[in-house]
């Protein structure tokens, strides 16, 4: 969730003239996104003020109320791709997507389920739809994200995936933080079976752990596991998601990774693998 592409009209395919509000408003996050980490992070620091936080958020476009959009520019496509991997690999399972904004990749994700014929798969969204919680630990100094990020209550995800069909009888949307929402006790009160596919879009290694962690049960051979923000801090192995992902190899040596695919704008991939056991 590191850039803001344009929102998707989904009442029309022809491009209507854009008010100049509009269009600056749409500018600012990729103006922000730019902007060098020793200029962001005395910004973020004033965020600790909720007027200001809130102010910078509702300017930059990130709180907006209106469309239908995406943040990852080739999420919805990786997952079509991963779809299709699944179905040529006879890979049965359900689909889990942890970071949901407005939900347009858990409704896309649906879509392609059902195009590749995986008919039988389930949907679950876990969302705090409440933002970005405060961030800490390795991501605290990277001027990347403000807490309250990517805002949008549940009622008003549920109306955007609504409005664009969808079939809810196979899907769930577990609302709360991930430290706190993510409790054992979750798979069995929803009865939740074996990951096919995985969408962690959670951007922070603070959020990643407890969703790996909640995993590590529901992981079968041949899971897809697609991390949105693999590269959103750059090469660097020891914030996000990639030291999270590292950590949790570590940690269960019974499963190994391999890459299946990059994708835009910081996207990366893997098909999880059990580790041959070790000889006598």
């Amino acid at each position: 969730m590191c850039r803001v592409p344009p929102a998707i009209d989904g009442n029309s395919t022809r491009r209507r003239p854009e008010d100049p509000k509009t269009s600056i408003s749409r500018k600012l996050p990729l103006v922000w996104a730019r902007l060098p980490r020793s200029v962001r992070r005395p910004v973020v620091r004033l965020m600790r003020h909720e007027r200001l936080r809130l102010g910078l958020l509702d300017r930059l476009g990130i709180r907006s109320r209106s469309g239908f959009i995406t943040v990852s520019a080739g999420g919805a496509d990786a997952i079509r791709r991963a779809m299709r991997h699944l179905a040529e690999g006879g890979v049965q399972g359900d689909y889990y997507e942890f970071g949901l904004y407005r939900g347009y990749t858990f409704w896309s994700a649906q879509k392609a389920a059902d195009a590749a014929g995986l008919a039988g798969m389930r949907f679950f969204g876990f969302d705090s739809f409440a933002g970005l919680p405060e961030v800490g630990g390795p991501d605290l100094d990277s001027g990347v994200f403000i807490p309250g990020d990517y805002r949008a209550g549940k009622d008003e995800v549920e109306r955007y995936i609504t409005d664009h069909g969808f079939d809810w009888s196979r899907a769930t949307l577990i609302e709360g933080f991930f430290d706190r929402s993510l409790h054992p006790g979750l798979r069995a009160e929803h009865q939740m079976g074996p990951a096919a596919l995985v969408m962690v879009d959670c951007d922070l290694y603070q959020s990643t752990v407890p969703v790996l962690r909640f995993l590590r049960d529901l992981l079968q051979d041949g899971t897809v596991v697609l991390f949105d923000d693999w590269y959103c801090f750059g090469e660097a192995p020891d914030k996000g998601e990639p030291r999270a992902f590292r950590e949790f190899l570590d940690a269960n040596p019974e499963w190994t990774a391999e890459h299946l695919m990059d994708y835009p704008s910081f996207g990366c991939g893997f098909v999880m693998r059990r580790a041959a056991a070790s000889p006598n």
